[in-house]
């Protein structure tokens, strides 16, 4: 009997660790998979979303070890699947990343699997990135910047993420005009992290940059070395920041 348990129990961390993927596992008339995070933790509570035509729509929420299993109503079907992360006193609504993007119907059924990735992008149709962003707006009281891709920022995490794993210093350089990294540092881990930063123009002396966070209770001016922390919720975005950079000082004048 003992020996039957801890077969059972290995079975269960192997699907937790590899999840359901040969497709002769999939049952016809039900979706079924599992959930879990990167390092293969099944995560419970979980909702999956079964997206179906002519309204058909089903949803689930994860057992105790990650897994679901639905009957399928007659039609066609795309799976989704999301839940609500704790972090910082705040709930922060978590997309998960699908093993599979592609539609299903009842007759053959489905396995698919999602896992919590902390950045990437999604796979399309689906649009945008699993990471949280910053938006950086460059204040324009010495001087308008034009060449903002000689903005260089570096993130260092103060703490664990919202997933409770150590986070790695990123370091970013400004996104130029007309991209979609101007004004914005794109696909971060949610977390809490303190910036710096420098603005290095061609021919001139570097600048160091000052931040301040446009959403802080209290504002207490520009700092060098700028302590924020991701929303769940900002005053027009989600999983996002908003920092104001201080005007850099025009360069000296000749003869100066």
């Amino acid at each position: 009997m003992k020996h039957a348990i801890w077969i059972a129990a290995a079975f269960g961390a192997a699907l937790s660790m590899q999840g359901l993927s040969a497709e002769e596992q999939a049952e016809p008339g039900f979706a079924k998979g599992i959930v879990t995070d990167q390092a293969g933790k099944p995560i419970s509570g979980a909702i999956v979303f079964l997206d179906g035509v002519l309204d058909q729509n089903q949803q689930q929420t994860t057992k105790a070890d990650g897994t679901y299993r639905m009957r399928l109503q007659p039609g066609a079907y795309k799976a989704m699947a999301w839940f609500y992360a704790k972090y910082e006193g705040q709930s922060f609504k978590v997309d998960l990343k699908p093993d599979s993007t592609d539609t299903f119907d009842d007759h053959d059924g489905a396995i698919r699997n999602f896992t919590w990735t902390l950045t990437g992008e999604k796979v399309p149709p689906d649009m945008g990135s699993y990471g949280a962003f910053v938006y950086v707006n460059v204040a324009t009281d010495n001087m308008y910047v034009e060449d903002t891709e000689h903005l260089h920022f570096t993130l260092t995490p103060k703490g664990p993420l919202i997933d409770g794993s150590e986070g790695q210093v990123i370091q970013r350089d400004g996104g130029a005009p007309r991209t979609a990294e101007y004004g914005k540092i794109l696909d971060i881990p949610a977390g809490r992290y303190v910036i710096t930063g420098t603005y290095t123009p061609e021919g001139q002396p570097a600048q160091t940059l000052r931040f301040r966070n446009v959403w802080a209770r209290k504002n207490t001016g520009y700092s060098d070395a700028l302590e924020f922390v991701i929303e769940a919720e900002g005053n027009y975005c989600s999983n996002c920041a908003s920092l104001e950079v201080e005007s850099p000082k025009p360069p000296p004048e000749q003869g100066q």
